[in-house]
């Protein structure tokens, strides 16, 4: 195609594992059983649907632009100023901000092998160069990270908990890893997952804001809060770095539903414990069910579940699409062995598990 970028060009396209229409067409499926995008299978709190439906008489205005009313609620939250706070149509929307306020030609961005699959996107479309890290242990190598950092590093992602992964970044490690980073690096903590962490000594990856200017940390509604669909998300960062952020922010980028939805289920703390607890009975059922099958995992610290199929996933996932139930390849990952299942409701588990064994077994 003439007249386009030419790293554009170039660039893969995000793949979705040929989901809904796609499946639903080969399939002949009208029902699919959807684990291959960590959503909430709860999906939003009652008390956010009400809400939607009392805000569609004013889908003639726009959004309040600033979305102050959701800033202000976040920023008393998280103990934060509401300076501090840019919002996004999702976490990939502050992350898509991040990397063009910081990149230029040519500069380099430090990821690890198992990255979330968004960041080469958007570093290619900010015409930067991409570094990948290989992991230790299935987590980040902070060492080798530190290793690779060139005069012309700019920019380093660290997803925690990690995608596709599950693992998480030790508090220690991660603190020394800042401690020694150069100031003039950013940091960016992709917290999409963070709620579910079990792990009662999780750092307030916040708080390194306030105490590292370099770190940003972008966080989600799609997840726990079931709100994929609409599309919000938000950064937390040094007031410098928000007002830069904003700088290049679109009017009107996050729309009033979602601004809406995201105001309420902030506020309903106790529909985010029932979906917390509801997810953890159903890691550790598949957890149990994958080890009386035989089959290796990663212990998660998400709303998903990374397992080795002890052959090649790809004709397992054949052969799950054909039973109507959709979950996630890692071939890309250098991983074909393996498949990631979103922890379903408690009927949808037994049932993939069920089509799992089901499948092995043949």
């Amino acid at each position: 195609m003439k007249n386009v970028s030419e790293s554009i060009s170039k660039l893969p396209p995000y793949v979705l594992s040929k989901l809904r229409v796609g499946t639903l067409t080969e399939s002949g499926f009208e029902d699919l059983l959807q684990l291959a995008c960590n959503e909430n299978p709860r999906g939003p709190s009652s008390k956010v649907l009400a809400a939607l439906n009392d805000a569609q008489s004013s889908l003639n205005r726009y959004p309040d632009s600033d979305g102050l009313r959701l800033k202000s609620q976040l920023a008393e939250r998280l103990g934060v100023s509401v300076l501090q706070v840019t919002l996004g149509a999702g976490s990939s929307g502050v992350l898509d901000l991040i990397t063009k306020v910081v990149l230029s030609p040519d500069s380099e961005v430090i990821v690890d092998e198992y990255c979330f699959t968004l960041y080469p996107i958007l570093v290619h479309t900010a015409h930067g160069k991409l570094v990948k890290v290989s992991a230790k242990n299935w987590k980040i190598d902070f060492s080798a990270m530190l290793g690779e950092i060139t005069p012309s590093t700019r920019l380093i992602f660290i997803t925690n908990p990690g995608n596709p992964l599950g693992t998480c970044t030790e508090n220690a490690e991660l603190v020394a890893f800042l401690d020694t980073l150069p100031q003039e690096i950013w940091v960016v903590l992709d917290e999409a997952y963070f709620e579910y962490v079990r792990n009662s000594s999780f750092l307030d990856s916040v708080q390194l804001c306030q105490k590292y200017p370099n770190v940003i940390v972008a966080r989600t509604f799609s997840k726990v809060y079931g709100l994929a669909g609409l599309r919000v998300g938000y950064g937390i960062s040094s007031e410098t770095m928000c007002e830069m952020l904003n700088r290049i922010r679109p009017p009107f980028n996050v729309n009033s539903l979602a601004l809406t939805a995201a105001e309420v289920a902030l506020a309903d703390r106790a529909y985010v414990r029932v979906c917390l607890e509801l997810n953890e009975t159903g890691r550790v059922y598949l957890y149990r069910e994958f080890e009386r099958m035989g089959l290796d995992y990663l212990d998660s610290h998400t709303n998903f579940i990374t397992f080795n199929c002890g052959s090649e996933a790809a004709p397992i996932n054949t052969e799950l699409k054909k039973r109507g139930i959709i979950v996630r390849t890692l071939a890309n990952y250098n991983l074909p062995n393996h498949l990631r299942v979103t922890v379903g409701l408690p009927d949808e588990n037994k049932k993939f598990i069920a089509t799992l064994e089901k499948i092995l077994l043949n």
